[in-house]
């Protein structure tokens, strides 16, 4: 029996290698833009137009899906949306469950909401209100477990440690096959306080209250948003200036400037930190680093294994591997869950070599 606040992967059976495959809509809401596509039941993935979240709240976003998902119907029933080939997405081979995955602090069980942090509600019945609004069933999950549950289940691991490093900073926890989920809070390690690294840089204090705290939650030190935000505080960009982006903080540090340098080094050491105080915790299990950071590739993931490593005595060398899926393995996990809803089975992959 699986334990208290674990999603159980046996609801996700299999399916003959050679049967036609099995679509579901999967919606992934992040802090910034809402990855939508059709997602089968063998892993491969349909992709549909991107939008930018909406910053209307909890209601704001339930009707930003609501429109998409009538829009994506009626695409859908006029054959308009094709696979890579080139050939018209049947509609009878889309099962009947919705995915959508949210970030923030929820509870599968119940589809209720708890908070969110980067999109500003709190409680609230999201998996009531959206099933209400679509019409049909709906398979709720946090973002970032989700990707663990979705990065686990195609690949074939049996137990990980899925950190999504982008608007903001999660973990998926896999154990024995089974997202760990207890009460809505499992994973939450970008809420972890710190001591701020910014507070007198260059002998003075640089950011406006309440940055002037001496200690940030971990997302605030080393997410690629504030990993962007840091430095443009830092360098004294006014509000008038583009900001650049976290990419473009890791390309100035390439070319010399210190001051990148400052805001990645102490954000790398940060992460380390917590990852390594989790892999004490936890065990022994491989770190997979996704989100819109984990594209900084090979290096950025072995200069993070390094930082945690530092942190770690009397214990393994810590095994870290980049998302096989990227910013696709959340939706991979959110259509698994719907997949599990309308009782439809999946075809895993195999694990790479």
């Amino acid at each position: 029996m699986p334990m208290e606040g674990q999603m159980p992967p046996e609801e996700l059976s299999t399916a003959h290698p050679d049967s036609a495959p099995v679509y579901a809509l999967a919606f992934d809401v992040g802090g910034t833009d809402t990855k939508v596509a059709f997602v089968s039941n063998r892993g491969s993935l349909v992709k549909l137009p991107t939008l930018p979240t909406s910053t209307g709240g909890a209601v704001g976003l339930i009707a930003q899906i609501n429109d998409q998902y009538l829009q994506i119907q009626q695409a859908l029933r006029q054959g308009k949306i094709r696979d890579a080939d080139g050939t018209a997405l049947p509609a009878a081979r889309v099962c009947q469950a919705v995915g959508v995955g949210v970030p923030g602090v929820m509870v599968e069980d119940t589809g209720m909401t708890i908070t969110s942090a980067n999109l500003g509600w709190g409680r609230f019945p999201m998996r009531d209100r959206l099933e209400e609004a679509l019409g049909c069933s709906l398979a709720l999950g946090h973002d970032v477990r989700s990707g663990a549950l979705g990065e686990a289940l195609f690949t074939g691991r049996k137990e990980c440690f899925f950190v999504a490093i982008g608007t903001g900073i999660s973990a998926g926890i896999v154990l024995n096959g089974q997202v760990l989920n207890r009460s809505g809070f499992s994973g939450e390690i970008g809420q972890i306080l710190l001591p701020n690294p910014d507070l007198n840089y260059l002998g003075k204090a640089t950011a406006p209250i309440p940055a002037q705290a001496t200690h940030l939650p971990l997302e605030r030190i080393a997410s690629a948003e504030y990993t962007a935000r840091r430095y443009a505080l830092l360098k004294g960009l006014s509000p008038e200036t583009a900001r650049p982006t976290s990419r473009d903080v890791f390309q100035r540090e390439r070319e010399g400037d210190q001051c990148a340098h400052h805001v990645i080094e102490t954000a790398t050491q940060a992460l380390g930190v917590v990852l390594a105080a989790s892999l004490a915790t936890l065990g022994d299990l491989e770190v997979i680093v996704g989100g819109g950071q984990s594209q900084e590739g090979p290096d950025y993931l072995e200069r993070l294994r390094q930082a945690t490593a530092t942190h770690l005595v009397n214990l393994p060398e810590p095994k870290f591997s980049l998302s096989r899926f990227g910013s696709q393995a959340q939706l991979l996990g959110v259509a698994a869950q719907a997949f599990a809803k309308a009782q439809v089975p999946i075809v895993p992959l195999t694990r790479p070599s």
